[in-house]
């Protein structure tokens, strides 16, 4: 190949000579064209896939989630035989996705065009070898696995300041400070203000700014979510109750765990002006309906396939699964993310005094 590229530019290049010598520079722009053009033939990359290759130890089930947050949210599904995987795709622009692991074991990948990722290991402890972006993850997993767990937070808060170009914060934004039970939004809002250029243009940071801009929005207007059946849900059908809206994902483990948890509930409350609405960030319509079999009067299962585009998810600053918001009678929020007992704690009472208050008019 080079041998070829020497010769077609040496020839060119003898047939500009000419042309120069005879003034023909309509000839001679002709030739330039023609060597400009083999160069970039020849410097370009004729694989432009982006290949993610290797073996995990560990895995549950042959199947691995991808969800991609960039250039735009998706959900693909990477089928391994035996641990071992190959995905590739081309990519239009710098692209980045998680891979969704035993359902709650997440690892980021940064996929370019014409640029290999290995990974390698055990579920739980894997090892990513690339470059660029790629090359700095692996370099920060394996500091932060070496840091004391009193030390982490620190360590987190300085690799992110000091790489406020990196991509890679959006994986330690979301999964220690986001991801957080006791996430503190001052503290999220303060380091996604330390973001730089590009970082800060992505939809996650560009969504995580809306959120705290719309988080007291205390009000659920309207949801407008299909059900089961495909047809749209409607605030008519379930006046005068208590709403508990509960938001989940059939490929999030721990939030299909909670829709057990929430089954308990309903019994507990079993026939009281209590609704539970799950609204799912499913993306694929089979594997929703498969797991949201528990559709009753008394709990509502709707999707509108979306995932984290979800209207309300927006609306409402969710950023984590499971998550949910308590509704009163009248639709204003009167809690977020109770559960279990708590939820049945809070819940009597209110009940109980809107029993009594039906009572006394009759």
């Amino acid at each position: 190949m080079k041998g070829i590229l020497f010769f077609s530019v040496k020839n060119s290049l003898s047939l500009i000579q000419n042309a120069y010598f005879s003034r023909n520079f309509q000839e001679m722009n002709k030739y330039l064209y023609i060597i400009i053009s083999i160069f970039l033939f020849g410097c370009s990359n004729p694989n432009q896939e982006f290949i993610l290759k290797g073996k995990i130890e560990g895995l549950k089930s042959d199947t691995i989630f991808a969800l991609f947050q960039l250039p735009e949210y998706k959900l693909d599904i990477i089928t391994t035989t035996n641990g071992e995987l190959k995905y590739s795709f081309t990519p239009d622009t710098f692209t980045v996705f998680s891979l969704i692991m035993n359902h709650d074991v997440e690892l980021p990948i940064y996929a370019e065009k014409g640029k290999t990722v290995t990974i390698s290991g055990d579920v739980n402890n894997l090892k990513v070898k690339g470059e660029g972006e790629n090359m700095l993850l692996a370099q920060i997993m394996q500091a932060l696995k070496d840091t004391p767990e009193e030390a982490l937070k620190g360590k987190v808060d300085s690799i992110i300041r000091k790489n406020n170009h990196s991509y890679t914060n959006l994986y330690l934004i979301d999964k220690y400070y986001v991801q957080d039970s006791l996430a503190n939004d001052k503290e999220i809002e303060d380091l996604v203000n330390t973001q730089m250029g590009y970082i800060k243009d992505t939809p996650y940071i560009n969504d995580l700014q809306k959120k705290f801009k719309t988080y007291k929005a205390q009000h659920i207007h309207t949801l407008n979510n299909r059900n089961r059946e495909g047809k749209v849900f409607r605030w008519s059908t379930i006046r005068n109750k208590y709403v508990l809206i509960d938001f989940w994902a059939s490929w999030h483990a721990q939030s299909v765990a909670e829709q057990d948890s929430l089954q308990r509930v309903i019994k507990a409350l079993q026939k009281e002006d209590f609704v539970v609405i799950s609204i799912s960030l499913d993306y694929d319509k089979e594997a929703w309906l498969k797991a949201s079999d528990r559709d009753t009067t008394q709990w509502v299962q709707l999707c509108d396939f979306q995932g984290w585009n979800n209207t309300l998810v927006e609306e409402q600053g969710i950023r984590t699964l499971p998550s949910n918001i308590l509704l009163g009678t009248n639709k204003y929020i009167i809690a977020r993310d109770i559960r279990g007992q708590e939820l049945i704690d809070k819940l009597k009472p209110l009940l109980q005094e809107q029993k009594e208050k039906k009572k006394k008019k009759r």
